[in-house]
């Protein structure tokens, strides 16, 4: 690559300048920024392409349900992500989120210490390696990872997963009227469903490793580090947020996520809230000051994980088969 700054055919005043300026080199991004860079990019050209007229179950999944981090990724430093912000512009301190105060985080930890009491209260479930995890969830097409030339409304997302990973899952979307709720039958004459090559974000089987000691979780989630950044703090919260579906099924790794949230500062509770689906519940929000507020929804009564406020989590088992309904 030719690094001059003067280039053929440029005014004389222009070459002048250019004297005066340092040779801008060859620069090269580091490996890792690198492959952030390059997620991106391919997110946003996936995002640009034009919309297939019969979708296969892999064109239709446009990016995983969440943002499906693994643990391998919090554990390096998560200042990168925060470092690489395309089309992002830092909020001044005028327009921050006010910041959560010592009554409020108390009272979240005292919330996330009743549910986490609960949630180690449930049976574990025996699970066997051919065996395939399901969960149903409904909210809209964008949030719940449906490519935006499929399924733009709400829809209900059935998914399969092999236990170990080594199986191909499947995938099942209806599409749903805009008023729905939790109990309104889905459109199955509009159903798009199909195999998922390859093994998900997290298998089962990695998910059950996870350790159950909540400062040992902690120390996990963070990467070994004592500096917890917003940017840290946020990723982590996302993070529980994607495994809280399948670790109902393992009550201590459950418990052990929500008192691995009781120790993030910025959790409060939210008293009057509802999941996607209209069930009303309390919830439990982290406000990040470029993409507002998250909330976990749970069952005011029961304590009983509901979604968020952007989905709901419906139904969690274990099949025999993929397509099939959850035995027991």
């Amino acid at each position: 690559m030719n690094t001059d700054p003067r280039r053929r055919n440029e005014p004389a005043e222009y070459a002048d300048l250019a004297e005066l300026l340092p040779a801008p080199g060859n620069p090269v991004l580091p490996q890792d920024r690198h492959t952030v860079l390059k997620e991106h990019l391919m997110r946003q050209f996936t995002e640009e392409q034009s919309p297939a007229p019969k979708p296969t179950a892999r064109e239709l999944l446009e990016r995983p349900h969440s943002p499906r981090r693994r643990i391998a990724l919090l554990a390096a430093p998560l200042a990168l992500a925060a470092a690489v912000t395309l089309g992002v512009v830092a909020l001044d301190d005028d327009n921050r989120p006010a910041p959560v105060t010592a009554a409020q985080h108390r009272e979240a930890v005292q919330l996330l210490d009743r549910i986490a009491t609960v949630a180690a209260e449930r049976p574990a479930t025996k699970v066997r390696n051919d065996q395939y995890i399901y969960t149903k969830t409904r909210g809209s097409g964008s949030v719940l990872g449906i490519s935006k030339h499929v399924m733009r409304d709400a829809v209900q997302r059935e998914e399969w997963n092999a236990v170990d990973g080594k199986r191909d899952g499947w995938i099942r979307v209806d599409p749903l009227p805009s008023n729905a709720d939790s109990t309104t039958a889905p459109d199955t004459s509009q159903r798009v469903e199909g195999p998922v090559y390859g093994a998900p974000y997290l298998t089962y089987r990695e998910l059950q490793s996870l350790p159950t000691d909540p400062d040992a979780l902690r120390k996990k989630l963070y990467g070994d580090t004592n500096d917890v950044e917003s940017s840290q703090e946020e990723a982590v919260f996302e993070y529980i947020e994607t495994v809280l579906e399948e670790a109902t099924l393992l009550p201590d790794l459950s418990a052990a996520l929500y008192r691995t949230a009781a120790q993030m500062p910025s959790i409060r509770v939210d008293h009057e809230t509802q999941d996607a689906a209209g069930r009303k519940g309390i919830g439990l929000t982290y406000t990040d000051a470029s993409t507002g507020d998250h909330t976990w929804v749970f069952d005011r009564t029961t304590l009983e994980y509901l979604g968020t406020t952007k989905t709901a989590f419906l139904e969690i088992g274990v099949s025999d088969r993929s397509r099939q309904a959850p035995t027991g």
